[in-house]
């Protein structure tokens, strides 16, 4: 029996999280924990806030049979599971939306093992689609990891060489951008732009954002933002869109399954605003009765 209350997966002392319970006050709220679980897996609440199993496989595996349970876990981790940059750059041609060109590369060590099958990449024709410089970073990465900005031929080559192995890679046209947004959406319908210095290792700046300098492109962005959302299944996510010279956006990010939300580094209005926003989202998903989309055609246990 599901029991109306809200699990949350992630450290209790995340300030963000913090925040998020405490206007859930007058809800039941319980941060997750675990030990050997049997199987198959039961779950007791009607929601999850999941924001920790994206680099734990252990918690991956217990929220989507949780899922399969009939908890609405936030975000849908079969959703999270399924995307990557491939699956974003297919979403993007469906919706007519500007990005980068890319091509995918395996790591070295697959053509090494089935040369039959996966050639080694023809560095001339990827340098003459994409130019330089060029990004070379994997497919399903989180927060830069792993990105790098190369300058040349060669340097391509051997950063390919050394990437080490498990990984599928993209080299990807480098954008000169003159403005740079991250764009929050939540429940798939609330929308904000926030102006943003792009910079690895969680250094990134946010500033206060006039949507003047983008006036023209504002509502167009919006639309393609939620459309974009909800064709991936996502409740909450980020979307970085830049603006070039001549005034052209392009989607550089489309998959942020844990927004960084750095509560000291954002403007102050704008944190709250996805705090209220996040909050309100996970209210209706609990008043709703709502469940995840899944890809499987077993029946979802119908809950007393």
């Amino acid at each position: 029996m599901k029991h109306n209350r809200i699990g949350i997966l992630e450290l209790k002392d995340d300030p963000f999280i913090i925040d998020v319970v405490s206007r859930l006050g007058e809800f039941p709220v319980e941060f997750l924990s675990f030990a050997e679980q049997p199987v198959p897996i039961t779950s007791e609440y009607k929601v999850v806030v999941d924001r920790l199993s994206f680099c734990f496989p252990y918690l991956k595996e217990l929220v989507k049979n949780m899922s399969l349970d009939g908890t609405y876990v936030v975000n849908n981790p079969f959703a999270a599971s399924a995307n990557n940059k491939l699956v974003d750059a297919k979403a993007f041609q469906f919706l007519g939306i500007p990005a980068p060109k890319s091509l995918v590369v395996s790591g070295p060590e697959v053509q090494n093992e089935i040369a039959s099958v996966v050639n080694q990449p023809t560095w001339d024709r990827i340098v003459g689609e994409v130019g330089l410089p060029c990004f070379f970073k994997p497919v399903d990465g989180y927060g830069w990891d792993d990105v790098y900005e190369v300058r040349t031929l060669e340097e391509l080559k051997e950063r390919h060489t050394s990437c080490g192995t498990g990984k599928v890679w993209l080299v990807q046209q480098k954008i000169n951008y003159v403005h740079y947004y991250r764009v929050f959406c939540v429940d798939r319908r609330d929308v904000l732009f926030i102006k943003w210095i792009p910079r690895p290792l969680g250094m990134g700046e946010y500033l206060h954002t006039d949507l003047g300098e983008i006036e023209h492109l504002k509502d167009k962005l919006t639309e393609l933002t939620m459309q974009l959302n909800d064709c991936l299944d996502m409740d909450i996510n980020v979307v970085e869109w830049c603006v070039d010279d001549k005034g052209q956006p392009w989607v550089i990010d489309a998959f942020n399954e844990v927004p960084d939300m750095p509560k000291s580094r954002m403007p102050s209005e704008y944190y709250w605003w996805i705090v209220d926003r996040f909050v309100a989202c996970i209210k209706d998903k609990l008043s709703s009765g709502k469940q995840n989309k899944h890809s499987f055609t077993i029946p979802i246990l119908q809950q007393p």
